[in-house]
């Protein structure tokens, strides 16, 4: 019997030791609850894996995948080692002595750069926003504010985005964030830009040797450029029109432009082309046929004629222009772009046919830019055939 309860007693006090090491561990585990509210959000520099405080716990094991990356104190830890484009899962267990936590809901992140905003400028139908493509990102989402705070334009898949319901003469900061599924950026540097839309209905007004460009008023627009068709800025009007002498002696193709500047700021250009025809460079006879005249120097070549034809060919569908040599082959020639050389000293003259249509297109477009509205005179225009008289001197 003494043996029997030696061995009971032994027994009994192995077991309640067992007892008393596994209980204590259990009781101080049941104690480190596991992290919760655990995010994950990218900054500029890293992935940020954030949790709220467990009451007891010293430290916390951070953990990417199954790996520990780091044991911190505090509730916070940036991993400056993830790499832009990969997909990442982190969770979090809470440390006291030697108890360690269950592990706490992982959370899953795509690391993603901030965008580099490229340009943000004024355009043609609203403010212009382009951005550097960023690794990993499936999407971005544009953010404006004209006053207060930035709100949520739009989300394209694209690297540019056009704001067409910008203001004219307002100004706007933009922000662009890259976006994977539930993954964001942080926002891009800022960058402003004011709109200022491009002025419409630009008309000319020929009178004499002066002429004349009206358009309508740009909104927000202080002041506007005016350039020639060589991009020659020709003036600055503080209003809606601006007068030029035209010191052209042969019939010619013009193109003007105009700009709506507001200190900075430019509008989308806005242009307007037509033909000039000097007065006395032209008569139409009594058939009805235009006769233009064209005075040029030996080895100089004349090219509006080309210009000329194209701009009324893009006037109506299917044109058919035929050139040919009438007079003067030894005098001047014409190519088959209607270009115009000058051989020698003389006069010659060429055959220019267009169709009927086009003909009352082209005197419609000719008097409608002169003050008088007579710029075809003498006889009415009504063939479709215009004869070049040229003078080589």
């Amino acid at each position: 019997m003494k043996t029997s309860k030696i061995i009971s007693g032994a027994l009994a006090a192995v077991m309640v030791a067992s007892t008393l090491a596994i209980g204590g561990v259990s009781a101080s585990a049941a104690t480190v609850k596991k992290p919760a509210k655990v995010k994950a959000v990218n900054t500029k520099n890293s992935v940020k894996i954030t949790w709220k405080k467990v009451k007891g716990a010293e430290k916390y094991k951070v953990y990417r995948g199954k790996k520990v990356i780091k044991t911190v104190k505090n509730t916070k830890y940036y991993d400056k080692k993830a790499k832009a484009g990969k997909t990442y899962k982190y969770c979090v267990k809470a440390v006291k002595g030697s108890a360690v936590s269950k592990a706490s809901k992982k959370v899953k992140i795509t690391r993603l750069k901030k965008p580099a905003m490229t340009s943000v400028a004024s355009a043609a139908n609203g403010i212009k926003v382009d951005w550097k493509s960023v690794k990993g990102a499936s999407k971005y989402t544009v953010y404006r504010k004209s006053t207060g705070k930035y709100a949520k334009l739009a989300t394209v898949k694209t690297l540019t985005y056009t704001d067409t319901k910008a203001v004219s003469g307002t100004t706007y900061s933009y922000k662009v964030k890259a976006v994977n599924g539930k993954s964001t950026s942080v926002a891009s540097d800022a960058k402003s830009a004011a709109f200022l839309e491009a002025v419409e209905a630009i008309k000319p007004v020929i009178d004499g040797s002066d002429l004349t460009l009206t358009w309508g008023a740009a909104k927000g627009a202080t002041a506007y450029k005016v350039y020639d068709e060589n991009s020659k800025l020709l003036g600055t009007a503080k209003d809606t029109s601006f007068t030029t002498t035209l010191t052209k002696s042969n019939i010619s193709i013009l193109t003007y432009t105009v700009v709506a500047t507001n200190g900075s700021v430019k509008s989308a250009a806005a242009s307007i082309t037509f033909p000039f025809v000097p007065k006395g460079s032209y008569f139409t006879d009594k058939d009805g046929n235009i006769h233009a005249k064209v005075t040029i120097k030996a080895g100089e070549s004349y090219t509006d004629g080309k210009k000329a034809g194209e701009l009324v060919a893009s006037m109506t569908t299917g044109t058919a222009i035929e050139v040919s040599q009438v007079s003067g082959a030894d005098v001047a020639t014409v190519s088959k772009d209607y270009t115009i050389t000058g051989v020698k000293a003389g006069e010659a003259q060429f055959r220019v046919k267009y169709n009927d249509v086009t003909a009352k297109l082209l005197k419609s477009f000719l008097t409608s830019t002169n003050k008088d509205g007579k710029y075809i005179y003498q006889n009415e225009l009504t063939t479709g055939v215009a004869f070049v008289d040229v003078t080589v001197a």
